[in-house]
Order: structure tokens, then C-alpha cells, then sequence
């Protein structure tokens, strides 16, 4: 087991997979570092040199900003605090993405009849001033108000 950036890499897996356990990195992603680093694509975790670890974490370590794609990579905490923030502002400025996303939703045009019925159900949103017990606490006072007779009326004979 190698570990490199916090992550523990299986030595029998080939490094493009197991690179794949990053947050970001994806298998285009993988192959790019792998073409980048002139690695070979059957070289596994076990066989990688400590030269070729020190570079494969260098590249993958959060790097200052500049045009390279590659090098403006983020992984891991930096972009899910980039996604987690990207949703953020979509519900502060109350588009329809954002709001969706509060209820967790689809977001990406996707039925919600059969499929996100029971994401309604158990991931609600909570609303100010509103829930389904003083809603119900307030049909049944009505129901009651309206059946008892009002004191003084007189009763139909």
C-alpha cells in the first residue's frame, strides 16, 4: 500500500485506476496525468519509483493558477468546496437549479413522478413558518370549531 496525499493506493492496481480514487479525477482525467508523466499503461502501484512518485504527487498536489488545465486541477476538499459553493449561490440568487437542488431534486430536466417521490417524502425541505403538524392541528381546530354549535344560537325543530 502506497500512500500519497492522504489516500492509500492498493499495490496491485494499475496506477490510471487507482488514481481514480481522488476526488476530480476521472479515467480522462487519469490518462491525461499518465500521458503528462510518460507513464505506461500497465504499470502498477507497486512498480512505481520514488522519483515517479514524487512527480505524480506534485502534479496531483493543488498547484498555483495558470492556463494549463492539468495544472489548475482540483481535487478532493478544493472542489467539493467549489461544488458546494457553485450550489450555494444558484439557491441564494433563487434560480430554479438552486432550488431544486434545496430540495434535492433532479436538477437536470429528469421526471420526478416515479423516481424522486420518495426523495419528496424523506429529504423535505423545512420551510419557515410551516410544518405538517400545525397544519393539522389547524384543520382539526376548524373541523371541531364548526361542528360544535355557537352558545345562544337557536337549533332548528
Amino acid at each position: 500500500v502506497v500512500n500519497l496525499l492522504g489516500k492509500a493506493l492498493p499495490d496491485h492496481k494499475l496506477v490510471k485506476i487507482a488514481m481514480r480514487q481522488f476526488y476530480g479525477v476521472g479515467p480522462v482525467v487519469a490518462d491525461k496525468i499518465m500521458a503528462r508523466l510518460q507513464f505506461h499503461d500497465q504499470l502498477r502501484v507497486r512498480d512505481l519509483s520514488e522519483r515517479q512518485l514524487n512527480s505524480l504527487s506534485a502534479l496531483l498536489d493543488p498547484p498555483p493558477a495558470d492556463k494549463d488545465t492539468l495544472v489548475n486541477l482540483q481535487i478532493e476538499e478544493d472542489l467539493l468546496r467549489k461544488v458546494r459553493g457553485d450550489i450555494a449561490h444558484l439557491y441564494s440568487i433563487g434560480t430554479w437549479r438552486g432550488l431544486r437542488h434545496a430540495m434535492r431534486l433532479p436538477v437536470r430536466g429528469q421526471k420526478s413522478h416515479p423516481n424522486a417521490k420518495s426523495a419528496r417524502k424523506l429529504n423535505r425541505l423545512e420551510r419557515r413558518a410551516y410544518s405538517t403538524a400545525t397544519a393539522t392541528a389547524t384543520a382539526t381546530a376548524t373541523a371541531a370549531a364548526a361542528a360544535t354549535p355557537a352558545t345562544g344560537a337557536s337549533r332548528p325543530r
